[in-house]
């Protein structure tokens, strides 16, 4: 009669627990850098969606539409606000919430607010606005060029 017992024994066990530590390990910095490109993909496309919502609501209106930080002097990484029009009081048409904490986001010159004219242009500034994005390792660049035309990683030329 054969009395050996069925199962592992402790060495075989701890082999395989120390095998998958091992790859555990290999995993988790790849799983990091693609969590953070993932984290800075939405929050550069909520900030593009934004950017057309503003100027498709200038050309649907008929009238030039503002987009800008809701708090005065704020960064352009906090929550942002579509208005109706440039004067006050303007109707509010969306607030976009603030990007991920750990972003940062640089605009190429000084840009309090970017308008949208009837057709969609630029009407303010006259220049075009390249954002620059900052999350850890990741980066990613937008431009609102002259004629309203958004343009992800490049430039307006």
């Amino acid at each position: 009669m054969d009395l050996r017992t069925k199962g592992f024994t402790l060495i075989e066990v701890l082999v395989a627990l120390g095998v998958l530590l091992i790859l555990i390990t290999m995993a988790v910095p790849s799983f990091t850098g693609s969590l953070q490109s993932t984290k800075a993909d939405t929050d550069i496309d909520d900030l593009r969606r934004a950017l057309n919502f503003a100027r498709m609501a200038a050309i649907d209106r008929g009238v030039t539409t503002r987009i800008r930080p809701t708090a005065e002097g704020s960064a352009w990484s906090s929550e942002l606000t579509v208005y109706d029009g440039t004067g006050s009081p303007a109707n509010v048409l969306r607030v976009v919430p603030a990007m991920s904490s750990g972003a940062t986001l640089t605009l190429t010159s000084e840009v309090n607010n970017i308008d949208f004219n009837n057709l969609g242009g630029l009407s303010a500034p006259a220049t075009p606005v390249s954002f620059n994005y900052v999350r850890g390792a990741q980066s990613r660049t937008l431009s609102v060029c002259l004629n309203g035309r958004i343009v992800s990683g490049g430039s307006c030329g």
